[in-house]
């Protein structure tokens, strides 16, 4: 690269929802835009989430890491990130820094993590960074406006934001410091969200949902509330209505406990107020004044609200009395486990309020009109859809040619990015890195082994141990049919057999192989298919 020249390229987060990571490269260093986690598919096999591969960063370059705000998808995998590049600077806002601050400390990483406010411009070798404070489902979201004041370039990056003007709690989205930074710059590319491209109309305002919550909250009977929990402003605007109608407030599960003690530390909530009694010191659980705020909204196998609806939730049991809130919408892939929660509180009796019947869900993200309006204080001269799955980015792309046609498009992927060179914005590729997929306690799993398990799931295992002396035979299976049970002395016959007078003469590996392959085609003849067969002879 010359000293000029800029780079701009996504590592994840395009063309998927999750994995966000934007990197912006100069000669001499590295502005990167969050680090976050992509939640695996069903058929990953409890892997608990997939990351970028950074391993094509060049160590000696310095690293500057730039928080937009605490969703998990930006920041929950920074511990790997600190792991690898242990001198990166962070920079994050308070609750974002707050929620960071807790995962280091979990595993026992000591990280400094610099906290910036709207006020601040950061340098990065030739590039300004001005944060722009955005409006979104958690507090503390920022957009940022990076210049390049010699180049006379300038991009407005917000991957997450709805565009609201009147928010709880919070100032709204700042469009005078953003139209001040941004629009004195001659060339301008934007880079914007597109997770509700294909929404018309406005985005709801948390505010907008006040009336439709009350009318929920006032009427006596047990309510019990499951939202996403990083979504502060909209569970204190639940409690500020409980507080004011006499509800008695619990909360239940681990993550809005542990989300409401972070927006506490960060001075976003003042829990004193609202007095919230711990599970197990509730006195009558079957109150009619009380209300509840569970985790699981999207029917997560070990959220609160399957518990509570499975009835495995210590001393709660439901009623049809009750009246259960969901104040989200389904995240895509989740419909099944969210109806299937649906249809066992039915069987129940219990009422079930959802975004279809009352006003109780307003979306993080900038739905058509939003797009347009925004566009009403600014005038890129040069767009690139993020944040979104590919048909969405594709839509998006259509979307401003339709109604931006002077705007040019650079669509992109990831590894795919953008040199600015000369004045000239031209697209270069780089290598392709398949994402690094952990589990169990933050380990990478190779996908081989991954691989493995997906057989082992759907093929069953059976395990032939022989002892070469006695000629003693065990079979050990998992996961397959009782039926196979009846055929036990077959096997042990055939691998006898084959072990002891077939290829009593032959080499120790060809023997055991040769076990091996009969005895997965003898179940494959019962079965249908073969298991996983792991033969062993001592």
């Amino acid at each position: 690269m010359n000293k000029s020249d800029l780079k701009i390229y996504p590592m994840g987060g395009v063309g998927e929802i999750g994995s966000n990571m934007t990197v912006f490269e100069t000669e001499n260093d590295y502005l990167i835009l969050d680090y976050g986690i992509l939640f695996p598919y069903d058929d990953f096999f409890d892997i608990n989430y997939l990351i970028v591969d950074t391993t094509q960063l060049d160590e000696d370059k310095p690293i500057t890491l730039f928080i937009t705000h605490g969703h998990e998808d930006h920041i929950g995998a920074i511990h790997h990130f600190l792991s690898d590049f242990p001198d990166a600077k962070v920079y994050a806002p308070n609750f974002a820094r707050t929620l960071i601050l807790k995962k280091l400390e979990q595993r026992k990483m000591k990280r400094k993590i610099i906290e910036y406010f709207e006020d601040h411009i950061i340098k990065v070798d030739d590039l300004e960074v001005h944060p722009i404070r955005v409006t979104h489902s958690i507090p503390d979201t920022y957009g940022v406006v990076i210049k390049n004041p010699k180049l006379d370039f300038a991009t407005l990056f917000i991957s997450d934001f709805k565009f609201d003007l009147n928010p709880s709690f919070e100032p709204p989205f700042n469009t005078a410091k953003l139209k001040e930074v941004y629009e004195p710059v001659k060339k301008r590319l934007a880079m914007l969200d597109s997770t509700n491209i294909m929404v018309p109309g406005k985005t709801l305002s948390e505010t907008d949902l006040i009336e439709d919550l009350e009318k929920i909250i006032a009427e006596d009977g047990r309510v019990f509330f499951t939202l996403f929990s990083s979504n502060i402003f909209r569970v204190r605007n639940i409690l500020e209505l409980a507080k004011k109608h006499n509800r008695k407030i619990t909360t239940i599960g681990r993550s809005v406990n542990s989300y409401l003690e972070a927006a506490s530390e960060s001075k976003l909530i003042d829990l004193e107020e609202f007095k919230i009694k711990d599970l197990d010191a509730v006195t009558n659980y079957n109150d009619p004044k009380s209300l509840y705020i569970v985790t699981g909204s999207q029917g997560e196998f070990l959220g609160a609200s399957r518990r509570i609806v499975n009835g495995d939730q210590k001393n709660i049991k439901l009623n049809d009395k009750d009246r259960f809130v969901f104040s989200s919408k389904p995240i895509p892939g989740n419909e099944k486990k969210i109806y299937r929660m649906y249809n066992d509180l039915a069987d129940q009796g219990v009422e079930i309020i959802t975004f279809k019947e009352m006003q109780i869900h307003a979306s993080g993200h900038p739905a058509q009109q939003d797009l347009l309006d925004l566009l009403g204080y600014i005038s890129p001269t040069d767009y690139t859809p993020i944040h979104g799955e590919t048909y969405f980015l594709q839509a998006h792309t259509e979307f401003i040619k339709k109604h931006r046609p002077n705007i040019k498009i650079h669509q992109l992927k990831n590894f795919q990015g953008l040199l600015l060179k000369n004045n000239e914005i031209k697209y270069f590729d780089l290598p392709e890195k398949d994402p690094i997929l952990i589990h169990g306690k933050g380990i990478e799993i190779e996908r081989e082994r991954v691989s493995e398990r997906r057989k082992l799931a759907c093929n069953g295992l059976i395990v032939i141990s022989m002892n070469h002396k006695s000629k003693n035979i065990t079979i050990t299976t998992k996961g397959l049919p009782k039926l196979l049970d009846r055929y036990y002395i077959d096997i042990k016959e055939l691998a006898h057999f084959t072990a002891f007078s077939q290829n009593k003469n032959r080499d120790h590996d060809y023997t055991i192989e040769q076990v091996r392959i009969k005895t997965r085609t003898f179940c494959h003849n019962i079965l249908g298919y073969k298991p996983i067969t792991i033969v062993s002879m001592v």
